[in-house]
């Protein structure tokens, strides 16, 4: 065996162990008709309500100032969805699965827990544009003493 195929193998191997835990960090994405359906119609909801945030985004990503942003379309790449699930303030249990869609040039990523977050809007980089669903007050948030 030559040094050179020898060096070739070996980065190889060391690319398949560092790249399969990443393989197996993918997040399935859920197709299901009714989530879909429901993801679809938050998102415009939140697109289409004039809100201050909605419309800085909208300018920023150089799109139109009002009315629905098109094309719309469910995303089934385990990767993008894994990417998305990792773009969260909280973790998504593994084997979860969270409907995305890609809504003209940006990504929708519905909670799967809507008791902590409704969604997140991304740009194609998948850079966090806004974050969607009140906090809720819990023991575990709470910053200080309860005010009465």
């Amino acid at each position: 065996m030559k040094p050179d195929f020898r060096c070739a193998t070996l980065v190889a191997l060391c690319t398949l162990f560092v790249a399969a835990p990443a393989a197996f960090a993918q997040t399935p994405c859920a197709m299901t008709e009714t989530l879909v359906d429901s993801a679809r119609n938050e998102v415009a909801s939140v697109l289409m309500s004039g809100s201050p945030l909605v419309q800085e985004m909208r300018d920023e990503q150089h799109l139109p100032k009002s009315g629905p942003i098109t094309p719309v379309s469910v995303v089934g790449d385990r990767s993008v969805c894994g990417k998305l699930a990792g773009a969260f303030d909280h973790g998504i249990a593994q084997g979860v699965s969270l409907v995305v869609l890609r809504v003209g040039p940006l990504f929708y990523a519905r909670d799967p827990d809507q008791r902590k977050s409704t969604g997140i809007i991304t740009d194609s980089t998948f850079h966090v544009l806004l974050r969607l669903g009140a906090a809720v007050n819990t023991p575990e948030t709470s910053v200080g003493p309860a005010r009465r």
